[in-house]
Order: C-alpha cells, then structure tokens, then sequence
C-alpha cells in the first residue's frame, strides 16, 4: 500500500500526449531530407502558432509542464510548442525546432522523439503526394496530413497503419 501512494504522488492529474510535427518541402520525398529540415513556409509557421504556446524548455519546470523527453538543456531545441486545457497537456515534437546537427546526418536525435510518437503531423508543403509512413518509427500509428489549398485553407486527413484504419474513421 505505502509503494502504490508513493507512486500514485507521480502521476500527473491531467492527460499527456506527445505529438510529433515536420515539414516537407518541395521535391522531398525522403526520411532524411524532411527531417533535416531547419525552417518551413511561413504558412508552416501560422500553422504551428495554432497549435499552441512557445515554450522555453530552459526555464520549463518539468513537474509542472509534460515536456515528453524533450531536453531541457538545450540538446532537443531552446523551445518547442505546448496545449493545455483544464484536463490534457501536449507537448508537439516539432523537427524544424529540433537542431540539425553535422554529426549526424540521419537526424537520428530528431526521429528518436518523432519517431517514438503515437501521432506525427505531417505538414505538406511539397505539392507532391506524402507517402504514408515515410517518417518511419516503432510507435507511429497515425498520421493528420496537412496540405495548404490557396487562400488560407488546409486540406486535413488523418492515416492510420494497416490494422488500425476503422479507429480514425
């Protein structure tokens, strides 16, 4: 009983979700080419401004702020995007916020967050079909396209693995 209350004082009293976010830019087609992606469109940067705050990871409190593993030295990023209601916490894994480093050409820092997320964010600004499960990871279920239409309309659609189609229908 005494392990079960101790534990019990860890759990946080709201849901968490991570959610990782990339851009793909004209004529990629390529895992490595997305993810290495340092900035987007400036329709991609209104896009992710409506997904929530600009949070400084530094000054974060992690018992306070779901930060999903994210590095609050600097090694994930200076900021990354955060939603909070009364009952949910998000914390969006955004590659273009992520540093892209020389040492690592695979971008494997960026993917070991993205990759290992239930939902990734596929913000498509290349005007190519996006192949589904290019950004490829051991917990990637599903995936909301975003495709920017003229004007300031987005086309959104939402892709699940083999298997789990009928849950996002």
């Amino acid at each position: 009983m005494e392990r079960a209350l101790k534990v019990l004082d860890h759990i946080p009293p709201y849901n968490t979700h991570k959610v990782g976010v990339v851009f793909v830019d004209r004529n990629q087609t390529q895992e490595q080419q997305v993810l290495s992606n340092t900035f987007g469109s400036s329709r991609y940067m209104e896009f992710l401004r409506g997904l929530g705050q600009l949070l400084p990871l530094k000054d974060t409190p992690p018992d306070a702020v779901y930060l999903g593993g994210l590095d609050r030295n600097g090694a994930d990023g200076p900021f990354a995007y955060f939603y909070q209601d009364d009952i949910t916490q998000v914390i969006f894994h955004v590659a273009t916020l992520m540093p892209t480093r020389p040492t690592d050409p695979l971008c494997s820092n960026k993917k070991l967050h993205i990759g290992n997320n239930f939902v990734t964010i596929i913000y498509n600004g290349s005007q190519l079909p996006y192949a589904f499960g290019m950004i490829k990871g051991q917990f990637s279920f599903a995936e909301v396209l975003v495709e920017p239409l003229p004007g300031s309309m987005n086309r959104v659609s939402v892709r699940a693995k083999k298997g789990l189609e009928e849950v996002v229908r």
